[in-house]
């Protein structure tokens, strides 16, 4: 909705969506992006802290036709289906999880016996 020319803005968590988008399609971010390391511990979305995107009407304008053109010729090769290494399962598994979840200045606190529901468990 939001790539429509007639479409003004766009609405939710974009800090999560933009994330999202340069961990599984590499072709949509700059080489440069995303070659910090992460400490233990910390979210995978603070790889792209302080990515700033601005510039003018003209070349935000380049820079949409650009990103239709690459998801317009987009296969799935393109696409990095495993961001998060080859072992997913050496993490700790998300219903297991209890703790603070963290995202830039915001904390708030995860308890999944709240949701058990949506993991299976009930």
């Amino acid at each position: 909705m939001a790539s429509r020319a007639d479409c003004k803005g766009m609405g939710g968590c974009l800090t999560l969506l933009q994330s999202w988008i340069y961990e599984y399609f590499p072709c949509l971010r700059d080489q440069k992006l995303g070659t910090r390391g992460l400490v233990c511990g910390e979210p995978f979305a603070k790889k792209w802290e302080g990515v700033r995107i601005g510039g003018g009407a003209q070349l935000m304008n380049e820079r949409l036709d650009h990103y239709r053109r690459v998801l317009d010729n987009m296969t799935d090769e393109f696409v990095f289906w495993c961001p998060f290494g080859p072992r997913p399962g050496a993490m700790v598994s998300r219903s297991l999880y209890s703790g603070v979840i963290r995202c830039m200045s915001v904390e708030e606190m995860y308890d999944p016996s709240r949701c058990l529901r949506q993991f299976g468990y009930v």
